[in-house]
């Protein structure tokens, strides 16, 4: 009778080799995929492979994202080796393909696999609250979604029925009531769509959901000066200050701000129409620290101008100007001249 071997479960990626192992990726569409890669192996590559694979001709507007120890996601830096991050920092050795760099309208996304995977990120931060939207517009949204998704309306298929087993609006939405209403009031309105080609349905629900508040921002909780709590969000055009359970916000337009500062659990934002720097403290040194690398990279991707450029800069010049700008106390963000001599 042959002997059986018994091996301990495991939620360590799959070790194929000494230097190879396998790492699940879960995509946009909830499905998900397996990338085979060496120890030393830069998150370039694995996102590289991701995007070669689906078919994605615009891959720099991508990015890897996993769970921190915390619970908080995070995003891969891409020039340095992909396993010793997630040994360092993860959670657990999952990865998910998000958009990590966001546009206004739609003339950058030329792709045609990139604009249905930046389409379905977009339904994704709906669906999960990080894009506010109202009644009316979350039916708006829906009846695009169902057009670029389904096609044309089919009254004997797309019936409230058939529509239970699909998310459609955000989860705050939890009135049955309400939702049966608005559930009808999208079947109406899609089948006042047809003949709207899918990928120009995908196109209107981009544009839409640009008008929205949360669009293309990610938000990180901080405390001011005063040791007030604060949301911190950093968007494509600037970074954004509120405060909870109160009207009170600030906004810093990228082009407004002359230097962004981390000293251990402080990020700090100066802007040229002051002299003060405006302070927030973080719970931990790598939070404030990983709050000032993304303002670096989205100040980057700001200034590249185009969708070639902005490959070449998320293809490691980000790297490149992190280091050199964390070195120094005075990097001039607001002057493009500045910004070239750091590549």
């Amino acid at each position: 009778m042959p002997f059986r071997l018994r091996l301990k479960k495991s939620r360590q990626y799959n070790v194929v080799s000494k230097s190879l192992f396998v790492i699940c990726i879960e995509l946009l569409d909830s499905t998900s995929i397996e990338c085979t890669l060496t120890s030393e192996s830069i998150g370039r590559e694995c996102l590289d492979n991701v995007c070669q694979r689906l078919g994605l001709q615009q891959p720099e507007f991508f990015g890897l994202r996993y769970i921190s120890r915390q619970g908080y996601p995070r995003w891969v830096e891409m020039e340095r080796p992909l396993k010793r991050q997630l040994d360092k920092h993860a959670r657990d050795m999952s990865l998910y393909l998000r958009v990590m760099y966001y546009v206004s309208g739609v003339s950058l996304l030329t792709d045609e696999m990139t604009r249905y995977h930046y389409f379905l990120q977009l339904k994704n931060d709906v669906i999960e609250g990080r894009i506010c939207c109202d009644v009316d517009q979350a039916v708006l949204l829906a009846s695009y979604s169902m057009q670029a998704e389904f096609g044309n309306h089919d009254p004997e298929r797309h019936t409230a029925e058939y529509l239970k087993d699909f998310a459609l609006f955000p989860k705050h939405f939890t009135d049955t009531i309400q939702l049966e209403s608005m559930t009808e009031a999208v079947i109406c309105h899609h089948a006042s769509l047809v003949g709207l080609a899918q990928g120009t349905a995908e196109e209107y629900y981009i544009l839409a959901t640009q008008q929205l508040d949360g669009y293309g921002q990610e938000t990180f909780l901080a405390k001011d000066e005063n040791g007030s709590e604060v949301i911190i969000g950093i968007t494509l055009t600037g970074i954004a200050v509120g405060y909870e359970n109160t009207q009170t916000s600030s906004f810093y337009r990228w082009k407004e701000i002359t230097n962004v500062v981390n000293h251990k659990r402080y990020f700090g934002i100066e802007c040229q129409v002051s002299d003060d720097t405006v302070q927030f403290q973080f719970r931990d040194v790598e939070s404030a620290k990983y709050v000032w690398r993304m303002c670096v990279y989205q100040q980057s991707a700001i200034f590249s101008g185009s969708g070639e450029e902005l490959e070449r800069e998320h293809g490691g010049r980000n790297d490149r100007r992190v280091k050199r700008a964390q070195s120094t106390s005075c990097l001039d963000l607001a002057s493009p001249s500045d910004v070239n001599k750091l590549r």
